[in-house]
């Protein structure tokens, strides 16, 4: 009677053991235990090593197992190698195999075993311990020599009595043993458990080789390191890029390799990176953080550049070209159309006049549109070259306000210059500063309705001049307020949108008052209304610092560019990429306050317990998209999300956090 499913009922298993094992009171041996004096606890103990094989997951982690299909851990047909030198008893065994399902093949002696093993490649061998010419003992060691590249199980069969024999045989390499006489049941159930083995180690065999067969097929480089920077793993992506394609990568450090330190690595972002034949490029990094039975393991996706770049400059240089293509050709058409308009070449028709407008006023507009991707170009590129000279705003605004009047007239929109007395100098390019005041007109008139009024006013202190563009339309949404000046960016971007234009006007200038030494912001409420302030520092003026010096660690320039535009008329802002760069600026002094984006910085626990090392937890404050309510609370730290808070909501939680520093000076 064989051993019934494992996946009946615990009592019916039990009984079905019982029943065995009433009707075969020889030794059962498993896994070198004897199971037949057990009680009845240990006999679900025997089923359930019996019939149920774990196998540790290849990608040990939190995440429940897939669960596997029934028809591939369903048990296959073994190919059984039979050796025995009796020849009825093995011609007896061979048809138990058979009748259990599988195949069996039988052979004489020990020597005709280990041809066989190299020849048929058998799933699982039977083995008598007492042959002549090389007994089971022998032929168990050299086939443990013989086959390493999979899993041969050994069952060896005697019917000598005691166990001393068969420990023997475990010692040396055998899997398990069988006391003849054999009962068939007892046979059945061992074979159906190591089909079922033998299985599952084939189907995770081949889950394991498709893995490594798509990570192979990736096209980034991956690699897989240590926590001292070591390589554990690499793809073919990785070979061919940083070895000769052959050389293996496992066990080097990877500053030796690629060329950085894993402290640049776990910075991600950009870097560059060295090839195996010593050229430096480009690369993108992305890193995940996981544990490997309690040792900590980086991964790391390295994407090379060069060839986006390649397209970047070619991107640029046709912008440039189609720009000054189209520019001349264009020119000549507002020109003729100029002068249709004018009557030089005669008198229109009363009806074709406005449509010389028309046509007019698209040509400037497209003419503005090559202007502004020229100027983009050229400030991206780092080749525009400003005329910065010392001058006072007070005419400049009134050209700005002039030349607007046209397009503030036709939109029904009324400007307003609010000049109360002479400003003093400031360091500007005036045609760069006409564009910037052109842009924030624009954009002000553009969204205000007939009948309401754009006022450009000027006010200062003793250390900055600031310009202020303020409207009557809907006012910014809050959520919008942070992408405000990025590039592209509308705050209704469908086609349907009821205000044209590109999305550039704006982030050109920010970059042009940057570039100016300058900043921009704009205050703005849910409801009616909004203000743009282009903020300048006085010729000569002292910058006023009413707080302490405050640290800002973000991966993306554009960022850091930004909150030291926001933060710096309250106190000196030092911004660096991450934390390495972070720790060399500490050698000097520790800061009080630290502005930190988590993004793209390795784990995100590690990284604040770094900068809980820097200073107090109510001295750091996380500006960033990368973490949830959740974590920052469990941590103790202020947090701001960068889609939803701007310059004002950077400001109050930085005057906070100089707030509590100062109470604490004063205990």
């Amino acid at each position: 009677m064989a051993i019934e499913d494992h996946a009946q009922p615990v009592g019916k298993r039990r009984r079905a053991f019982e029943k065995l094992m009433r009707g075969h009171r020889a030794p059962c041996c498993f896994d070198g235990i004897d199971y037949s004096a057990f009680t009845v606890w240990s006999c679900d103990h025997f089923v359930n090593r019996l019939l149920n094989c774990h196998v540790p997951s290849l990608y040990p982690d939190t995440r429940p197992p897939n669960p596997m299909p029934s028809s591939l851990i369903a048990a296959p047909v073994l190919r059984v190698l039979v050796a025995d030198d009796i020849e009825a008893s093995r011609l007896h065994l061979c048809q138990l195999v058979r009748d259990c399902g599988h195949q069996a093949l039988g052979v004489g002696s020990g020597k005709a075993a280990l041809a066989q093993i190299r020849k048929q490649s058998p799933d699982l061998v039977l083995l008598d311990l007492l042959m002549p010419d090389m007994d089971g003992f022998a032929v168990t060691q050299t086939v443990r020599a013989l086959v390493s590249a999979r899993w041969l199980p050994v069952i060896v069969t005697s019917s000598l009595e005691g166990e001393q024999h068969f420990i023997h045989a475990l010692q040396g390499g055998a899997d398990d043993y069988l006391v003849r006489p054999i009962n068939p049941a007892l046979l059945e159930a061992k074979l159906r458990h190591y089909a079922r083995v033998l299985g599952l180690q084939s189907r995770l065999a081949l889950l394991a080789q498709r893995q490594r067969d798509i990570h192979d097929n990736i096209l980034d480089a991956v690699m897989t390191l240590d926590s001292r920077g070591q390589i554990q793993e690499c793809n073919l992506a990785a070979l061919r890029i940083f070895g000769n394609g052959a050389t293996r990568l496992e066990g080097r450090h990877c500053e030796r390799v690629l060329g950085a330190p894993l402290a640049d690595l776990l910075g991600q972002g950009e870097i560059a990176l060295t090839r195996f034949d010593g050229s430096r490029f480009p690369a993108e990094l992305a890193l995940s953080q996981w544990n490997e039975a309690e040792l900590l393991r980086y991964t790391i996706v390295i994407r090379d550049l060069t060839e986006r770049r390649r397209i970047e400059r070619m991107k640029d240089e046709f912008l440039a070209t189609v720009s000054h293509e189209l520019r001349t050709p264009l020119t000549s058409v507002l020109g003729a159309l100029g002068l249709l308009a004018s009557g030089a070449a005669g008198a229109l028709p009363k009806a074709a006049l406005p449509l010389a407008e028309v046509a007019k006023r698209n040509g400037e507009r497209l003419s503005r549109l090559i202007d502004d991707i020229l100027d983009l170009t050229k400030l991206e590129a780092k080749q525009m070259v400003l005329q910065m000279r010392s001058t006072t705003l007070d005419a400049l605004l009134r050209e700005a306000v002039t030349a607007n009047q046209g397009y503030a007239q036709r939109a029904g929109v009324r400007l307003l210059l609010e000049l109360t007395a002479p400003s003093p100098a400031v360091r500007v390019d005036a045609d760069r500063f006409l564009q910037v005041m052109a842009n924030l007109l624009s954009n002000a008139i553009k969204h205000s309705g007939a009948g309401d009024t754009v006022s450009v006013s000027l006010d200062w202190s003793e250390t900055h001049l600031r310009v202020k563009v303020s409207d009557q339309g809907p006012g910014i949404d809050p959520k919008f307020r942070a992408r405000l000046f990025e590039k592209f960016s509308q705050a209704d971007a469908s086609d349907r949108r009821a205000q044209g234009g590109t999305g550039l006007g704006l982030y050109i200038t920010r970059m042009l008052v940057e570039r100016m030494g300058a900043r921009v912001d704009v205050e703005s409420a849910t409801g009616p209304g909004a203000c743009f302030r282009v903020e300048f520092p006085l010729i000569g003026a002292q910058a006023h610092v009413s707080g302490p010096w405050l640290l800002h660690i973000d991966n993306d320039l554009d960022a850091r560019l930004r909150v030291a535009n926001w933060l710096s008329p309250l106190c000196p802002v030092q911004g660096v990429a991450n934390l390495k760069q972070a720790r060399a600026l500490l050698a000097q002094a520790l800061p009080p306050i630290i502005i930190a984006d988590p993004q793209a910085q390795g784990s995100a626990e590690e990284f604040c317990k770094a900068l809980l090392s820097m200073t107090k937890a109510h001295g750091v404050i996380l500006f960033s998209d990368a973490v949830d309510n959740a974590f920052v609370q469990r941590l103790g730290l202020a947090w701001l999300q960068k889609a939803h808070a701007g310059r004002e909501e950077l400001l109050l939680a930085t005057r906070v956090a100089i707030g509590k520093l100062n109470q604490e000076f004063v205990r």
